[in-house]
């Protein structure tokens, strides 16, 4: 069932509406593809528009940053290099000649290009000597978002040119995993980014590497339609990023063709002896430092240009733009994984020991429907030899019990608190309770450990959580 488990998964559209922010608490959490289950589905938005891969046509422009061949317009900047097809159009008649993997693995471009060492070493000495110190630090971290801005579109060519391509052409793997390590969104935010670094390259050259503004361009490209389209593709992109590889990981494993491919590709000294697992991740960690970049800008500016308010404006206006996209890529991430997990523990969930039992309610409980706020591994205090998994949902709590590689939906036994006049009796736990129903007590004298109180039926479970941090969550 792995091609349509991935499929399921891969063509799901995904949102970043939960709210969960829990730790991948989850040891079961599969390496495969069986926890791509088909038939789930979930409430997300589009990440996008399915995109036309376009090809690449490396070009040798000033700095060593090869230009797409697909012709793109982002914000008024237009990129648009050979070829008399339409956008993204591929080969055929009138289309785009899309070079093979082989010739962009050849470019001499690529594997050589180093950032600048230094900012002022390009600077007339006559020019910098009039520049304050604090402007010249303002021009330091204008420089290091160009540079960074330039090595990131490096990482989107690398991921398209020399894995991607590559593996489509191969056949190695089916569609729909591909499509899950290689989402259409990468093309789009390579073109995205590209055209940035473009209007990022022309700003600097206009009065000899010295940038005068630049919050306008920062608009441009985290504000508006721009800013919507970055976030959105961002979210598609890294949303299932963790699961996909994951999947490959175990393809790897199973498929010698495979390995060989991705060994080769790794190899390729443009890759600077980084791995496909360790360039993926790029995009994400990109955007976290937009933030901090424009922090920095921002502080330098008011303070070396402070009766340019326009400026310093724009800048804050891109960092909170710049917050809010990290901020949605990063649900996107969270409520892809969640439902990753409740796909692996729905396929594993035997319900056997309540049916009989369970409301109307929960006779065919599938939760894949629910939205998970925090879920991890617990242990009875009393009999630390039973292994439970709690799911915490909006309007639930659940305790699995787990058995080999299953989870146990069944009643657990209540121990009680012995006594004649103690209120909690011993009795049967139910697994599923209603988040009204209960009422929860950290221990005195154990930080890991709290009381889980049903209030409907007098009964309680003393539970130890892995660390304090997961008891008082």
């Amino acid at each position: 069932d792995e091609q349509n488990e991935a499929s399921s998964l891969a063509n799901n559209n995904y949102s970043s509406s939960s709210t969960s922010s829990l730790p991948l608490a989850l040891d079961s959490r599969s390496t495969s593809l069986e926890a791509v289950g088909g038939g789930a589905t979930t409430a997300v938005s589009s990440a996008g528009p399915a995109g036309t891969v376009s090809g690449i046509n490396p070009t040798h422009s000033p700095g060593g940053v090869g230009l797409p061949s697909s012709a793109s317009t982002v914000s008024g900047t237009s990129v648009s290099h050979g070829g008399s097809g339409g956008p993204g159009s591929i080969g055929g008649p009138g289309g785009l000649n899309v070079p093979t993997a082989r010739e962009w693995i050849d470019s001499e471009d690529e594997g050589t290009v180093e950032p600048e060492a230094d900012w002022s070493s390009n600077i007339a000495p006559e020019i910098l000597s009039s520049i304050s110190d604090l402007e010249k630090k303002r021009q330091e971290v204008i420089n290091e978002i160009y540079q960074t801005e330039r090595n990131h579109v490096r990482t989107l060519r690398l991921l398209e040119g020399i894995f991607m391509r590559p593996l489509q052409e191969s056949g190695a793997l089916s569609h729909d995993v591909l499509n899950l390590l290689f989402p259409h969104s990468l093309i789009h935010l390579k073109d995205l980014h590209t055209a940035f670094e473009l209007k990022l390259k022309q700003r600097r050259s206009e009065h000899g590497n010295v940038v005068r503004e630049i919050g306008d361009l920062l608009l441009t490209m985290f504000d508006g339609q721009t800013g919507d389209e970055l976030k959105e593709h961002a979210a598609h992109f890294c949303a299932r990023q963790q699961i996909a590889l994951e999947a490959l990981k175990e393809h790897r494993k199973k498929d010698e063709q495979l390995q060989r491919l991705l060994t080769k590709a790794e190899s390729h000294k443009a890759c600077r002896r980084l791995q496909l697992k360790d360039l993926l991740p790029t995009a994400l960690q990109r955007l976290t430092k937009y933030p901090l970049l424009f922090d920095n800008l921002y502080n330098f500016t008011v303070r070396s240009s402070p009766k340019n308010e326009s400026e310093a404006l724009a800048i804050r206006k891109s960092h909170e733009s710049a917050k809010r996209i990290l901020d949605h890529v990063n649900q996107a991430v969270r409520t892809a994984e969640d439902m990753h997990k409740l796909l692996t523990i729905q396929r594993k969930l035997d319900k056997s020991g309540l049916d009989k039992e369970a409301s109307v309610e929960f006779k065919n409980i599938d939760l894949t429907t629910r939205k998970l706020i925090h879920d991890g591994p617990l242990t009875m205090k009393k009999n630390p030899g039973v292994q439970l998994h709690g799911l915490l949902f909006e309007d639930t709590m659940m305790l699995l019990q787990k058995q080999d590689e299953k989870y146990l939906l069944k009643y657990h036994s209540s121990p009680g608190l012995g006594g004649s006049e103690s209120k909690y009796a011993e009795g049967r736990f139910n697994p599923i309770t209603k988040i009204h129903l209960i009422l929860v007590r950290q221990s005195a004298v154990d930080k890991n450990t709290f009381f889980l109180i049903n209030t409907n039926v007098s009964q309680m479970l003393e539970l130890t959580a892995p660390s304090s941090t997961e008891c008082k969550t």
